[in-house]
């Protein structure tokens, strides 16, 4: 748990962050457009547009191939929008911590079925892959390899009800951010547990055990260490 005072500073940060990944785009040479390709998942390639019953059986189904993970150890902070030499990209806060055996991402709000998913039932959902670039305008540009299941296909398992209009990401550290009900469920946008072409998980600091990526927004809405995908 938390202190408060941990939670303060984080929030604090995360504030920060958003002003700066809000500041005027800074076009950098060279770029590339996100090129979606799908990955396999354990137990096979399945259809990414699952009923929930279709993943619920299919998590339960794969849970008990899948490797092993362990935690990563958090990087040393090398200062805000600074490079970390481990891994090659641009952090804007120190890492937190997140107890992955009681991790669960909650899905709920206007829905049929709410969710409640552990890390390994995310990694037996089908994924995609893709090579995605994150930008903090003004501050730095990233390109890093990330894959997950699509915010459409969790958002479907939950059965979104008529009359939702947004969607709200948010994190463990209370930091938020909302998109309509179109904008998250775009084919492009998706969930990242793993990164590199190893598919190994995410580093603390950039939100593992499961962030946002979401190509065509600022680094401000990729929201980290998501907990809560709430539709209104």
């Amino acid at each position: 748990m938390l202190s408060r005072r941990a939670v303060l500073v984080t929030t604090l940060q995360a504030l920060v962050s958003l002003a700066a990944c809000t500041a005027p785009r800074s076009e950098p040479p060279n770029s590339r457009e996100p090129a979606i390709t799908p990955a396999p998942s354990p137990g096979g390639d399945q259809d990414p547009r699952l009923t929930p019953s279709q993943g619920a059986g299919y998590a339960r189904n794969c849970a008990g191939s899948l490797p092993a993970v362990v935690p990563p150890t958090p990087i040393p902070y090398p200062g805000y929008a600074q490079q970390e030499p481990d891994t090659g990209l641009h952090v804007t806060s120190n890492a937190l911590h997140v107890d992955l055996a009681g991790y669960r991402l909650r899905v709920f709000g206007l829905v049929d079925q709410p969710l409640s998913l552990s890390y390994d039932d995310l990694r037996c959902l089908p994924k995609v892959q893709a090579e995605v670039r994150l930008e903090c305008p003004g501050y730095f540009v990233d390109w890093a390899t990330l894959a997950g299941p699509t915010i459409a296909s969790v958002i479907a398992l939950a059965g979104p009800r008529p009359g939702v209009a947004t969607v709200t990401l948010t994190s463990v550290n209370g930091y938020s951010t909302h998109f309509s009900l179109a904008e998250a469920q775009a084919e492009e946008n998706f969930l990242a547990y793993e990164w590199g072409s190893r598919g190994e998980p995410l580093p603390a600091s950039h939100g593992f055990p499961l962030r946002a990526a979401l190509p065509s927004k600022p680094g401000s809405a990729w929201v980290k260490w998501l907990e809560e995908i709430q539709l209104s």
